[in-house]
């Protein structure tokens, strides 16, 4: 008797991963339904997916819309028949361009819209009007147990899509916060607690919660101020991200002010000060990789040298992260040879 088939499997895509099957999907013109958490990057990694295939990014509120909206308002022709004006969100039939067309938040949108989106997503026509060659169509929303305003996706238009979930991976926001401008005191923090990254519970009663959002907010609030009262940054911190997440977060933050000035270690890395405290140390670390170039990222492999052989790798990773452009270095190139022994 043959064993039974695995359904239990996960079948959800972390971010990069979701990159390169929606780029696959759209330059194959095959609709795709993005599913995820609130939160979690399903429209930065959309937007990411439009300039990375040379396309145009249309953000379309599905949830803002009503039925007339997608087909357009009539109007009366010389021969006195109705013609419908298409909306003007959407690209002209005739336009050569790329485009990569978005409909936000689409499970929320009400029955009827879904409905008048059919042809559009199956026949890439909506009425009189008709997609562009060079326009391809993907969807982003909630799931049905995420607390948000969802309706259940309608079978006939379910049907017409490839569906997707995403799941929040830490290595992949860190690699993309390094060069996106995010706090390293946050970037490293998450190294450090990877879980607190995304702590959603569809079940809890806190309006405010860690994602990959929150944690951006949270970054752009400690580039904004450094001396703030710890008071107000806690509130601050806990509006964003919630209470336990940010009283995490803030002790953190307290060690990472602690920590010995970047400078000294780049002027002197053969006899700097090395924390004996690992968060004092990591800290430290995020702080190097945020100033490393070319002119001094020598000085910070020779300061590595002397780490913790993990310690060490973090640091020189994630600088390469945040700068490819370093392997090229004398420093980098005699770490690289030493690892290979």
């Amino acid at each position: 008797m043959p064993e039974p088939i695995n359904v239990s499997a996960d079948y959800s895509l972390k971010p990069s991963e979701l990159a390169d099957t929606l780029s696959l999907l759209v330059e194959a013109r095959e609709p795709c339904m993005v599913w995820g958490q609130p939160g979690i990057g399903k429209s930065d990694i959309a937007d990411a997916v439009a300039a990375a295939t040379g396309r145009r990014y249309i953000d379309v509120r599905a949830l803002l819309l009503d039925p007339v909206d997608l087909r357009g308002i009539p109007w009366r022709d010389k021969n006195d028949r109705t013609r419908w004006a298409s909306p003007e969100f959407l690209p002209p039939s005739n336009d050569n361009g790329r485009f990569l067309i978005n409909l936000e938040e689409l499970p929320s949108a009400v029955p009827m819209v879904q409905a008048a989106l059919y042809q559009l997503v199956l026949n890439r026509r909506i009425g009189e009007y008709e997609l562009p060659p060079g326009a391809s169509l993907i969807a982003c929303g909630n799931r049905e147990n995420d607390r948000g305003v969802v309706h259940r996706m309608v079978a006939p238009l379910a049907s017409r899509f490839v569906h997707l979930e995403l799941k929040s991976d830490h290595r992949d926001w860190c690699a993309w916060a390094a060069g996106a401008g995010i706090a390293p005191e946050v970037i490293f923090f998450i190294s450090c607690r990877p879980e607190l990254l995304n702590d959603f519970d569809p079940q809890s009663k806190e309006k405010a919660f860690a994602c990959p959002r929150t944690w951006h907010k949270v970054s752009n609030i400690v580039n904004q101020r450094a001396d703030l009262d710890p008071n107000i940054e806690r509130a601050l911190f806990r509006g964003a991200v919630g209470e336990g997440p940010a009283v995490v977060f803030s002790a953190f933050l307290k060690i990472w002010r602690e920590i010995p000035h970047p400078a000294a270690v780049i002027a002197d890395p053969d006899n700097a000060e090395v924390p004996t405290e690992s968060d004092v140390l990591v800290s430290l670390c995020g702080a190097l990789y945020n100033i490393a170039d070319d002119t001094n990222f020598d000085a910070i492999v020779a300061y590595a040298r002397r780490l913790r052989r993990e310690i060490g790798e973090f640091l020189v990773t994630m600088s390469l992260k945040r700068d490819p452009s370093l392997q090229k270095t004398a420093g980098f190139i005699r770490w690289a040879a030493t690892r290979t022994q």
